[in-house]
């Protein structure tokens, strides 16, 4: 008896990555149709995508995917956060956690009237009610988790708000497959969901016209950058700290992205580092990034975090030969090689990160020109075409063990 070949449903509000794995299984034969029911997604063909105003918005997602876009619940989360702003008022990721659930429910008669020969694939933190209604429905439930289990994340003093934990505790327990961005990350959901297995899919970054970069000869100068959004996840206070330590007489910091100046200032001060030759560009549009760090001539991306689930500023830096010092919690150092094509970090500190930075201080010219290379070389393996191909292995096991 032949198999059914299944539909997919994604549902997820934002625009991570999911029109990715949308357009990765849009491309697996034994798939029927794949759906994405999003908030603003626009596929390079869309109308809309002509105007300038929405390009943040336009991906490429494979034509075979049919994309469903419910904008109403973007303007109302624009709206409330908007006030909340005016009024002062900080809430963490809760309202968006709580417009996500109320998507969840407006698509419920839409999975219900779909279930038969579906798949469901969440998102953590956008799958309550659904996960639940689905297991009673018969709908099997995929669910990707972007991030580390908030478990994990309190023990590096990253806390979740109480109502974050009360949907994630919930709807993971109603899953059948989880997926996540490295074995690292999914360590952490270990005995915490109901999933048969969790699979690490490890993520990528888009190709980039790799040019013949000149090495610098550190003799004269280290530049260093750091892409980060957050100050404490992302462990500034610890490369602060270490680029206080190294002894380099022209050194520059980059920090680039939206990390608090005051924030910054405030370390500083309290820690007596002298931030003359700290940098904070603010964020810095995709397109104008790489050259920007190509004209400053940065050395060494460096990500120290407490916790980062892969970290797709690796692969992006690494396809411009930039070498990246990571700490052991960052999920894309299962891709690297330590010493080879970049740097693990002992352990989560400023003295390990001061030790990495002297290694690579240590390299002789040559030695800095073979390091660029094999960067770029295992670059060449961290694209979205392999991230595909692991999608398919993944869903090709799922499948076989689905009876639709």
């Amino acid at each position: 008896m032949k198999k059914i070949q299944p539909k997919i449903i994604l549902i997820h509000p934002g625009i991570q990555y999911t029109y990715r794995m949308s357009s990765a299984l849009a491309k697996i034969n034994l798939i029927s149709s794949v759906s994405l029911y999003t908030w603003f997604t626009l596929s390079y063909d869309s109308f809309l995508s002509k105007f300038d105003v929405f390009k943040k918005r336009v991906k490429e997602v494979d034509k075979k995917v049919t994309i469903h876009n419910f904008l109403i619940f973007e303007l109302f989360l624009t709206v409330y956060l908007k006030t909340l702003s005016v009024l002062n008022i900080d809430k963490g990721n809760t309202p968006r956690y709580k417009m996500q659930v109320l998507f969840g429910w407006f698509l419920l008669p839409m999975v219900y009237f779909k279930r038969r020969n579906s798949i469901l694939v969440l998102s953590e933190t956008a799958g309550w009610p659904i996960a639940y209604y689905a297991k009673k429905w018969n709908i099997p439930v995929v669910m990707d988790f972007p991030s580390i289990s908030h478990e994990a994340a309190l023990k590096g003093e990253i806390k979740e708000t109480s109502f974050g934990i009360k949907i994630k505790s919930k709807e993971r327990q109603y899953i059948d497959f989880g997926t996540n961005c490295s074995r690292f990350a999914a360590e952490t959901y270990k005995g915490l969901t109901s999933a048969k297995k969790h699979f690490p899919i490890w993520l990528a970054a888009d190709k980039k016209i790799l040019k013949e970069i000149k090495v610098i000869d550190l003799v004269e100068e280290l530049n260093i950058c750091c892409l980060a959004n957050t100050e404490k996840r992302k462990g500034i206070d610890i490369l602060l700290t270490a680029f206080q330590q190294i002894d380099f007489p022209k050194k520059k910091l980059f920090l680039i992205g939206k990390i608090d100046k005051n924030w910054v200032q405030d370390f500083c001060d309290k820690n007596d580092i002298n931030n003359s030759n700290i940098i904070l560009t603010g964020p810095l549009a995709q397109q104008d990034l790489s050259g920007y760090l190509l004209k400053n001539n940065i050395n060494l991306h460096i990500l120290p975090s407490r916790f980062d689930s892969f970290g797709m500023v690796v692969p992006e830096t690494m396809m411009l030969g930039i070498p990246n010092i990571l700490s052991p919690k960052v999920g894309a150092g299962e891709m690297l090689k330590n010493g080879k094509n970049g740097y693990i970090m002992k352990n989560l500190d400023s003295l390990s990160l001061v030790n990495a930075i002297e290694n690579y201080l240590g390299l002789s010219y040559a030695e800095k020109n073979i390091l660029r290379e094999n960067v770029i070389q295992q670059a060449s393996e961290m694209t979205w075409e392999n991230y595909d191909k692991r999608i398919a292995i993944t869903f090709d096991e799922i499948l076989m063990d689905i009876n639709l």
